[in-house]
């Protein structure tokens, strides 16, 4: 299953977004500390007043009690009471209801409350130690919350509990009208935030766009592009202008680079086809001196074949320049055909029979015509040209082993495979061994005359033909290069009207159509 991956956002949207989160974090932390303060000032003003209040009608009420000796435990709550909820000369009190406890009754104010519903340990530090507390609670009687305050009364007659219970409403509302606020503040100021982020942010990094945009251009090769001049001479125009002169400084070193190219090129091939005449002569001489040298002294004998060995690595060297130089100058032209690689390889491969007899390998040839015979449409000089060097390295840089060649279809495409068994190539040499004049073991190269331009010329051929090079090697275990070219498709033969009795029709031969 393919992974689902977001769309990587631009950095104009990553810094609005990051301004919009800081912004959204202060804002929220703000107002959640605003709150927090409120409440804390509300909830400690209402504990404050209620306690005072629950002090004052709790040292009142022994006095009353004193007056009601003979009345039963039930009589003397009631009293007690109607005492604690009968508006006194401060005014009404604020509390929502009480209840009222001894050892063995409880009697309440609001018969929707009961004992059960005061928190146990509220129970314990009024019962228990004698004091003055206070607990927040969800409201038993309605939405929101109550502050109860507990408070004894003790007096001759008798021990009391007293529990006042005082509605949170003017607090929550308050509470909640802040929080309504803050958030429509809030929006607005994060919306405001945001508009002025991306304005802000945009005129900060469109200098920096405009660079990224001019940069791509240079890189798909307009050399001319260039970041508009900036009149303000901030870090910004400063970067304009030393990014155009870098650029300046870029154009001029690349256009002199190529100079010296074509300058190389021309030379090569200038010196190539100049050196083909005197080559001429040279050769009528040296093959002559060559088929003579059975008349000579036994030192101009040996000169005559060293002449003729070091006039064929010159002539090839030559070659090979001369192929390098039509392929810088773009002059290259297939002429191609219908090529069977089979039977190309197997010419290539006798061609190089007394070389690998010579140094003890063995070359096998091995074609595979499962899917169809490894036909291509191609210049076969050319891909004569690929193999021979191909092959001629195996048999090269192996010493008692043996050479495989592969070659099949697969599909739209014919694969050739050169297996040897050699020393390999070095992992630090892989990746140049394609490059003109590279050679990995320089002091092999020279003994056995290489120029260090065959793969080269091999790749540019195998492109030439839209195909693909590639190679494999370990050291130690022998090197396996890959050759990948567009299998040919011959057409179907037209059908061939049949010839009226006594007249004779052309003699055509059927057409072929070659390519990938």
């Amino acid at each position: 299953m393919r992974r689902f991956r977001p769309p990587r956002l631009d950095l104009r949207t990553r810094v609005v977004l990051f301004t919009s989160a800081v912004a959204i974090g202060s804002l929220l932390l703000l107002g959640l500390s605003l709150r927090a303060l409120l409440a804390n000032s509300l909830y400690n003003q209402q504990s404050n007043e209620a306690v005072q209040e629950v002090q004052r009608l709790t040292a009142t009420a022994p006095n009353v009690l004193t007056s009601t000796v003979g009345l039963s435990q039930r009589e003397a709550q009631s009293e007690l009471l109607q005492q604690l909820t009968t508006p006194q000369g401060g005014g009404p009190p604020t509390f929502k209801a009480v209840i009222v406890r001894s050892t063995e009754l409880s009697s309440q104010s609001d018969g929707r409350l009961s004992i059960e519903q005061v928190p146990p340990l509220l129970v314990n530090r009024v019962f228990l130690r004698s004091e003055i507390a206070y607990v927040y609670i969800d409201s038993p009687i309605g939405a929101g919350r109550m502050l109860v305050v507990g408070a004894p009364i003790r007096f001759d007659q008798g021990d009391y509990e007293s529990y006042f219970f005082y509605p949170l409403t003017f607090q929550e509302e308050t509470l909640n009208r802040l929080t309504n606020f803050l958030v429509v503040v809030s929006i607005g100021l994060l919306a405001a935030v945001i508009v002025m982020a991306a304005i802000f942010i945009g005129r900060v990094l469109r200098p920096i766009q405009r660079a990224r945009d001019v940069a791509e251009e240079i890189a798909s090769g307009n050399l001319d592009a260039r970041i508009p001049e900036i009149t303000n001479r901030d870090d910004f125009g400063k970067l304009a202008e030393s990014f155009n002169r870098m650029t300046d400084a870029l154009a001029q070193k690349i256009a002199e680079l190529e100079n010296v190219s074509n300058l190389q090129a021309r030379f090569v091939s200038d010196v190539s086809h100049e050196l083909r005449t005197p080559l001429a002569t040279v050769r009528m001489a040296a093959d002559y001196i060559h088929a003579a040298r059975a008349n000579l002294p036994p030192d101009a004998q040996r000169a005559a074949v060293l002449l003729e060995r070091e006039l064929e690595r010159f002539e090839n060297l030559l070659e090979d320049l001369l192929e390098i130089s039509r392929f810088d100058a773009g002059v290259v032209r297939l002429e191609p055909v219908e090529v069977d690689l089979g039977r190309l390889l197997d010419e290539v491969i006798d061609a190089f029979d007394p070389i690998a007899h010579g140094r003890r390998v063995s070359v096998s040839l091995e074609v595979d015509t499962g899917e169809g015979p490894p036909l291509v449409a191609a210049d076969p000089r050319r891909l004569e040209r690929v193999f021979s060097n191909l092959v001629k390295n195996a048999i090269e840089h192996t010493n008692n082993g043996a050479v495989r060649v592969n070659a099949a279809r697969r599909g739209d495409e014919v694969v050739v495979k050169v297996e040897d068994e050699g020393e390999g190539i070095p992992a630090d040499d892989l990746p140049h061994i394609f490059e003109r004049f590279y050679r990995a073991d320089v002091h092999r190269a020279r003994a056995a005359g290489g120029t260090g331009l065959g793969l080269a010329i091999a790749l540019e051929n195998v492109h030439l033909h839209s195909g693909s090079i590639d190679v494999t090697s370990e050291v130690g275990q022998g090197s396996r290069f890959t050759v990948v070219l567009p299998a040919a498709r011959p057409q179907p033969e037209p059908p061939v009207e049949p010839a009226h009795a006594g007249e004779r029709g052309p003699e055509t031969e059927p057409e072929v159509v070659l390519g990938g």
